[in-house]
């Protein structure tokens, strides 16, 4: 191993001391700092190897970490997708964490809005969806959120 892919190596190890990294972040990551293809591979190959990259222990964080910002299933869906996180491994994972989606929706709503008035006229009561919209939840869930503070 020559000089530089022990520099990037180091890299790595750095990283991944600090947080967990999916392997296509870590990829991304060597491309940037130009390690050729090759390399990348081996290293990435090598780190699983030693468990230092394990896709279904980073999946369980990013799904607790939008779990706790109040995120409903399309949101971590679609932010899952766009890290490059198997579809299937966080379907798993979402079944395995049995979250009450209504629940969540309701405590995103609380946490927002318990503190403004009962009443809603059609603008507000729009904002209002349109937030808990945004923060991934369904038409249900979001009734189901409403109706809590009334």
């Amino acid at each position: 191993m020559d000089d530089k892919e022990q520099k990037l190596k180091n890299y790595v190890l750095w990283l991944l001391s600090r947080q967990d990294y999916s392997r296509r972040d870590l990829t991304r990551k060597l491309q940037q700092k130009e390690a050729t293809p090759e390399f990348t591979e081996r290293l990435l190959d090598w780190c699983e190897s030693h468990n230092f990259i394990n896709e279904q222990r980073y999946c369980e964080g990013f799904v607790r970490r939008h779990l706790a910002k109040y995120h409903g299933v399309k949101r971590i869906q679609s932010e899952a997708m766009a890290k490059g996180i198997d579809r299937a491994l966080l379907d798993k994972t979402l079944e395995e964490f049995e979250i009450d989606w209504f629940e969540l929706a309701k405590d995103a709503y609380l946490k927002k809005f318990s503190n403004s008035g009962k009443e809603l006229d059609q603008k507000e009561r729009a904002k209002r969806v349109r937030y808990l919209m945004y923060r991934g939840f369904n038409y249900e869930q979001i009734d189901f959120a409403m109706q809590a503070q009334q």
